[in-house]
């Protein structure tokens, strides 16, 4: 079942806070699995602004029970091959072709794309009734449920729900942490970047590629529709400076394409930062996706991590509530399963941002030497796709994760 501005049920057995991809994933698993489940989420329509747009094989595999693995093929662009430069010069060019997996691409989705697909399949369960314009307000945990409170901003009203399981997908800032009393700690990173979509009159076709200088970096991905994600490091004077303008001379000087004839269809400026929830669950709230763990995005990781975790999320709560006697194992499974993935995926997003952004003539001839003669030797080449598409991150899917240890004892 649907809604958007119909009287909404007050009971479920889960109820999820924020209708992101993160979410809205939980959410299409809980409806396969038959389980009573309410997303809140506050905007009316996707986000249209550029945010995140790599889905990886391991993602892939989990979209498939659910028929999705297709769409989102649909909507993307497969990235097959990426070329990696220093100073103008090719050091090498990476191929996922021959990858283990039946998805042996990096698919280019933008995220408006992802949420969208999400958005139309979530409907169609009938155990799911997803509610837009919804924006959380307070929790109040009882020993048996949660009472949870959020207005309709539509109807300019306050209605009170009431759920088993209460999970935040509501983002890094996360609400719904913040009134779990769950505190996090949080590490900024100086670099910043700016973004932006432009139509793609480069001749790179669907490749991506990478443009490391000694004074700075550029990265560029195929998008839908004929278009092209720039990406440029900033330093700080040029953050006053005219943003399209600074990511058109970033692009022109490092990559040697000229945009400057072209309005970008969507520009914005990021910065990075490590942030983890203490806990990933207190009483009968948990957290998944950003709520729980936020890593650089240099590397296309952190959505990704985020759905992993809610697949065995699903699984999780799946189990907990046909016996709730389970519940302390299986969620605290699932918190250490989960943790381990996102230290491992945060320290390589964190050093390979740490390698490309290195700035000065003597960095980039390191960079180059390290990408050139070790990255791309004989011995480390064949490693380098499967490191990248993630197949190498540890519990990286349920299929992954020996999905026979949720519903039994760690013991056994």
């Amino acid at each position: 079942m649907s809604a958007r501005r119909s009287e909404p049920a007050v009971e479920t057995d889960v109820l999820i806070v924020g209708g992101g991809p993160v979410g809205l994933l939980l959410a299409n698993l809980l409806g396969h699995a038959n389980i009573r489940t309410l997303v809140l989420e506050r905007r009316h329509a996707p986000p249209v602004q550029s945010m995140a747009i790599g889905v990886t094989p391991p993602s892939l595999e989990i979209l498939r029970p659910l028929g999705l693995d297709t769409e989102f093929v649909r909507a993307g662009v497969p990235v097959r091959n990426a070329g990696v430069h220093e100073n103008g010069e090719l050091l090498g060019r990476l191929s996922f072709d021959g990858i283990p997996t039946d998805y042996p691409f990096f698919l280019s989705v933008p995220q408006s794309d992802t949420v969208t697909v999400l958005r139309q399949k979530v409907r169609q369960w009938p155990s799911v009734l997803f509610l837009e314009d919804h924006e959380f307000l307070s929790l109040q945990q009882k020993e048996a449920r949660v009472s949870l409170t959020a207005r309709d901003l539509l109807a300019d009203r306050d209605f009170e729900f009431h759920a088993r399981h209460v999970i935040g997908c509501d983002g890094h800032r996360s609400p719904v942490r913040q009134a779990a009393g769950i505190p996090t700690r949080l590490r900024h990173y100086r670099q910043r970047w700016i973004m932006g979509d432009f139509d793609d009159t480069t001749g790179l076709g669907n490749e991506a590629h990478l443009y490391f200088s000694a004074k700075g970096s550029v990265e560029s991905f195929p998008l839908p529709d004929g278009r092209r994600r720039w990406i440029a490091q900033l330093n700080e004077k040029d953050e006053r400076a005219d943003p399209v303008a600074e990511l058109i001379r970033r692009t022109q000087e490092n990559a040697g394409h000229d945009l400057s004839n072209q309005t970008p269809a969507t520009l914005s400026t990021f910065g990075a930062k490590r942030q983890l929830a203490r806990w990933f669950r207190k009483g009968r709230v948990l957290l998944c996706g950003d709520a729980a763990h936020v890593m650089s995005s240099i590397g296309g990781q952190g959505m990704n991590t985020g759905l992993a975790a809610a697949e065995l999320l699903a699984k999780a709560l799946t189990e907990a509530l046909a016996n709730p006697a389970s519940a302390d194992r299986v969620f605290g499974l699932w918190e250490r399963l989960r943790r381990q993935a996102f230290n491992v995926a945060a320290d390589r997003a964190a050093s390979g941002m740490w390698l490309g952004t290195l700035r000065g003539r003597i960095a980039s001839r390191l960079r180059r030497h390290v990408i050139r003669d070790i990255l791309f030797s004989p011995l480390m080449r064949p490693r380098l796709a499967p490191h990248f598409a993630m197949l190498t991150i540890p519990n990286r899917n349920l299929a992954h994760t020996a999905p026979d240890l949720i519903g039994r004892p760690q013991s056994a």
